[in-house]
């Protein structure tokens, strides 16, 4: 049942580290996107000219979450650390109330270790174009924009992780949840 596989590693790891890996890769890409629409939303003509242009600042964003989300994926055992979660909690796969706490780890982990490069490395771009006399401290900046951007990071990160995960582990022939929205989201 948990045989390995010819890498030597057993069936069931292998599993749970291919929905860990599809898992960053999705939130990854969405994240990507969530950051630089959040960073250019109610920007004024002349702090938009100073970014570089959308579909460069979007296809950078995604590569670096992207790389950022597997590294984290590949460190941080966060399936592992959901279901231990969920078990303390009394949750069981496939119910609703499992998948809304084993995503919790994954949620926080992912939007922080993605989030919070990626914003450094965008505000360290713009803060080289800004010309002004007396620039604002750069970990004022960074971390101010940053802050403004979490909460809609982590609810929208949050929401995706609870939507793709079972799909996600029925697709990879993973026990627990069963595909489709978890049990008590099926009907309307």
């Amino acid at each position: 049942m948990n045989a390995p596989d010819k890498k030597g590693m057993p069936d069931m790891k292998r599993k749970e580290m291919t929905v860990n890996l599809i898992m960053a890769a999705v939130m990854s890409l969405a994240l990507g996107i969530i950051a630089v629409l959040l960073a250019r939303a109610g920007k004024s003509d002349v702090q938009l000219q100073a970014m570089p242009p959308l579909p460069i600042m979007l296809i950078t964003s995604v590569i670096e979450s992207e790389i950022a989300g597997i590294l984290v994926a590949l460190i941080f055992p966060l399936g592992k650390w959901g279901r231990a979660l969920a078990a303390k909690a009394g949750a069981n796969p496939p119910g609703l109330k499992f998948t809304l706490i084993n995503c919790i780890p994954f949620t926080l982990v992912n939007t922080f270790a993605i989030s919070l490069p990626l914003s450094c490395i965008s505000m360290a771009q713009a803060y080289g174009k800004i010309d002004m006399p007396s620039k604002p401290p750069f970990v004022a900046m960074w971390l101010g924009q940053w802050v403004v951007m979490l909460p809609f990071t982590l609810v929208a990160a949050y929401v995706i992780a609870v939507l793709i995960s079972p799909v996600i582990v029925k697709a990879v022939g993973l026990g627990g949840p069963q595909g489709g929205p978890p049990k008590g989201m099926d009907k309307a």
